[in-house]
């Protein structure tokens, strides 16, 4: 049996046929200005998340850096015998009574680099404590915890320390902020 169609019928079966027939061009250019418009957002997201990622890193390295530091700092210090020298910049502890095993302390400002040197008998070492300091100040105090420089016995007791450490990169330079602490130098009279 054969079904004949009128005109409107035909007309509907092509509009149906015409829906059918797949994508335009203009819906074909939506799509891909909006999928453009995705990976832009999403490059940018992950580049600026990258950058926060360096730059948490190094915070994360500055900290570390100056925890190991302030703690091996104040072990050598609470262990001298005796404070000998004392600079804003500079410390020398003895270690012992026949004064060959010495310790100092050295911030050098123009490389913002702090040193610890043992010198034991006629040998030196020297190690980098922290790196990237952009201030360091060591200050001393007598027992009542007021300023001095008097490094004589019965003089200054508590080593101050504050600091301030920088990091570059990705061109980008991170500060944190001041770091301070005080240690009692235990076997100084």
């Amino acid at each position: 049996m054969i079904l004949k169609m009128d005109w409107k019928t035909k007309r509907a079966a092509a509009r149906l046929k015409q829906r059918r027939g797949g994508w335009m061009l203009a819906e074909s250019m939506v799509a891909i200005a909006i999928g453009i418009t995705f990976l832009v957002a999403m490059t940018g997201v992950f580049i600026s998340s990258s950058i926060n990622f360096v730059d948490i890193g190094n915070y994360i390295n500055m900290d570390r850096q100056g925890r190991n530091a302030l703690d091996r700092m104040t072990s050598n210090i609470r262990n001298a015998k005796v404070l000998t020298s004392f600079d804003p910049a500079k410390l020398v502890f003895n270690y012992d009574s026949t004064g060959t095993t010495n310790l100092t302390y050295r911030y050098d400002s123009s490389t913002a680099v702090l040193t610890e040197e043992w010198k034991v008998g006629g040998s030196t070492t020297v190690k980098t404590l922290m790196t990237g300091c952009a201030s360091l100040a060591f200050s001393l105090y007598n027992r009542d915890l007021a300023p001095t420089t008097d490094t004589s016995p019965g003089g200054g007791k508590v080593i101050g320390i504050a600091w301030n450490c920088t990091s570059t990169s990705l061109g980008r330079t991170n500060s944190e902020y001041m770091q301070q602490a005080q240690i009692v130098i235990r076997n100084q009279p």
